[in-house]
């Protein structure tokens, strides 16, 4: 089992692309490697080559305190388990609980509203390639109008939708 880290100083980042460096350990508490965060450099083809990196290192699991919900769904549909936890845990903590299933995220949904990406033209400023999102949400990042962080918002009509679990997958 590989568990990537968003590290800053030695620490778990408080935002997943905007850390430094990232650490990729085993399930033993073993450092495999430690890299410089090619997302670090801006744009879309740098966050799309952070998520590179993780695919490459074969990832089974990404430990995130904070993290956009388009980032969060590239990860959850490319398989890779996504854990939360709080920076202020040790390396061996942050291990420790990533292997829990109660610190999953399940769904793009649950990363934070990437205000500025529809501001700046979606992506590359509207220009085609890039992180290839087109501008627009896919289905698995897509927000339910029902489902919404306020409670003024929610429409008390509405049915809930079923639970999305793209990307979860059980660890080894």
């Amino acid at each position: 089992m590989i568990i990537a880290i968003p590290m800053s100083r030695d620490r778990l980042a408080t935002h997943f692309t905007k850390a430094p460096q990232i650490a990729f350990y085993d399930e033993h508490l073993q450092l495999i490697g430690r890299y410089d965060n090619p997302a670090m450099s801006g744009g879309c083809s740098a966050k799309k080559a952070m998520l590179n990196l993780i695919i490459d290192h074969k990832t089974d699991i990404v430990v995130v305190q904070h993290i956009g919900e388009r980032m969060l769904g590239k990860l959850l549909d490319a398989g890779i388990s996504v854990s939360q936890a709080d920076n202020a845990l040790d390396i061996a903590e942050l291990i420790n609980r990533a292997r829990d299933l109660n610190h999953r995220l399940l769904d793009a949904s649950q990363g934070r509203a990437s205000l500025n990406h529809e501001k700046k033209g979606g992506c590359c400023g509207g220009a085609s390639g890039g992180c290839g999102c087109s501008g627009k949400a896919t289905a698995s990042n897509s927000l339910d109008p029902r489902i919404l962080k306020t409670p003024y918002q929610l429409d008390p009509q509405s049915t809930p939708t079923a639970v999305q679990y793209a990307g979860f997958r059980s660890v080894k």
